[in-house]
Parts: C-alpha cells; structure tokens; sequence
C-alpha cells in the first residue's frame, strides 16, 4: 500500500504528498522508463484531466471534473495499480 496525505484540495484539483514518488528521484531519472515518469500506464477514466507527478517535491497534482469522478476512488484505485507495477517493483528495490 502507498501512503499519501492530501496537501490542498480545491473543486477540480487535488495535491497529494506521495512520498513513494519521491523515492523515484533517487534513481537516476535517466533510467526510469517515460510511462512511470508521466504515469501513462494508469488508465484515466472521463472526468480526470490531468496527472502531474513531480518526483523532486514527492507531490501528484490530478485535474478532474468533480462532475464526473469520485476523486478518492480514482486515487485509492490508482495507487493500487502503481503499488502492483512490476517494474516499479524493481526500480524501487535497489533502494533498500
């Protein structure tokens, strides 16, 4: 399980506090394949309009039409698929 804790949450956007994701700064960023950078691999349902994730600050910023998503589903279910990504696995470990 990945721990995160909302940093701002406005109507249609929300900044979370990653601190997996800060980890990925700790490797050579060169290295990380772009659809772990970006996070493309996670399938976006309608009503999110962007993901951001910085891995120098550990913060993911999400767009979303509050219309059409429930945001904190989408966040649970999306650090599920992040948590379970085989090769993130692997980056991660040569870090212990």
């Amino acid at each position: 399980m990945i721990t995160y804790h909302i940093v701002h949450h406005v109507h249609g956007r929300i900044r979370l506090k990653v601190p997996f994701i800060r980890k990925l700064a700790l490797i050579n960023l060169k290295n990380i394949p772009e659809r772990i950078k970006n996070f493309s691999f996670i399938s976006l349902p309608d009503g999110i309009k962007n993901i951001r994730p910085n891995p120098f600050t550990g913060s993911l910023v999400i767009e979303y039409e509050p219309e059409e998503v429930n945001i904190m589903e989408f966040i649970k279910s999306a650090l599920d698929v992040i948590a379970s990504d085989k090769e993130i696995k692997e980056l991660l470990g040569g870090l212990r």
